[in-house]
This record gives C-alpha cells, structure tokens and sequence, in this order.
C-alpha cells in the first residue's frame, strides 16, 4: 500500500533511460493513449519493470504539479482521436511535489474505518492540492477503498514541499473515522524520510512511527 508519492525523484540520465524503454515498450504493441508503466528500484539502484496499466495511476496527481499539464485531459483527447498537442521536448520538470495518501484506517493497523464524516476541513492556498469526494456527512464505506482524499503539496524544492505539507495536514480537519494523518505527520519529520533513505519497507523498518 502506498502512503506517500513524490518527484522528481530520478536523475536525469536515469529518467531517460527508464523513458526510452517506456516508449519502445509502448510501440512495440501499438499502444496508443495514456498509460502507466511501473518499475521498482533494487538497492543497488537497478530498475526492473513491474506492470502497466491503461490508465492514470493515483499519483498522476504529482506528475500534474511539477510540470504543468493536466493528464486526464490529455488522456480524453488522444482516446477522441486528438493527436498530442506536445512533445517529449515541450515537458520540463519545476520544483518538487509530495502526495499523502489520507485513507479512512486505523493508522497503527492500517484497518478500514467506515462511518459518517461529522466534520472536515481541508486546506488550500498557493502550492497545495486536494483531490477528494469527501464532504461533512458523507458516509465512508467499508467495503471499498479507503482513499478519503489525496493531498498534495508543491515546492521550489523537495525541502519547501515537506514544509508546506507539514502546514497543510495541521490545518486538514476530519472527524468521524479514523485516517492517517498522524501516521503522514510523523513521517514528514522522521530522519530517514528527510534524507531520502526510503524503501518499500519503510513502515516495516520504522515501526515507532505507528504510534
């Protein structure tokens, strides 16, 4: 389960190579319109393709903010028959983005918490984005995903991002269920995190962050 989501993360001799193999890969079978393609790092910095999907992922969101581009729409207009109206060389990244996944779960067991939102609040402003369905009264489910809101924050850097982040979960406001925001707040300030020392056992390995 991801938590957090952020870029640009990559060097940008990496980035390329990683791009031109998502490009042959996409050409070999005719594919045409969005898509994701997913690959994870070993520790020795080495990639290794996981899966692709048709579609926006949930953390389309970050690559929006740091280079400008709306993906939904653009996705539509290419499956309209539209051509792209850019190319690789119009895209540059600015500044860095971070998303905190705020589910509707236990944040120690990572348990859904259905039930009615009394209350919630979520900020706005310069450099930060909320995407959510959620509103005072609504009622979470049980039975399906228990995403109640994306928050993003945006910075020059990775480090002004994390400070706008950490303004923006104490202003979020939700009662009703449970979430995990505590659980996002701490990792904000946790050592590892700040230096970039993060792995897909990041949880596991940093179990004091539970509470």
């Amino acid at each position: 389960q991801k938590l957090v989501e952020e870029g640009p993360w990559l060097s940008d001799e990496k980035r390329r190579e990683i791009g031109e193999l998502v490009c042959k890969g996409a050409e070999s079978v005719g594919y045409k319109g969005l898509a994701t393609f997913e690959f994870l790092r070993d520790a020795n910095g080495e990639f290794y393709f996981l899966e692709v999907n048709p579609r926006v992922q949930v953390e389309h969101t970050v690559t929006e903010l740091i280079t400008g581009y709306n993906l939904v729409e653009l996705g539509i207009r290419v499956a309209q028959g539209e051509e792209l109206p850019l190319s690789q060389a119009d895209i540059s990244w600015r500044g860095h983005a971070i998303q905190c996944r705020l589910n509707a779960e236990d944040p120690k067991e990572f348990v859904p918490s259905p039930g009615r939102l009394w209350d919630c609040h979520f900020p706005s402003g310069f450099g930060i984005r909320c995407d959510t369905h959620a509103h005072p009264g609504y009622e979470m489910p049980g039975c399906f995903d228990s995403l109640l809101a994306k928050l993003l924050t945006w910075g020059h850097d990775r480090e002004d991002a994390i400070r706008r982040m950490r303004t923006a979960l104490d202003e979020t406001q939700i009662t009703g269920v449970q979430h995990l925001i505590p659980l996002h707040r701490r990792i904000m300030d946790e050592n590892d995190f700040l230096n970039r020392d993060i792995t897909i056992q990041y949880i596991e390995n940093h179990q004091d962050l539970l509470g």
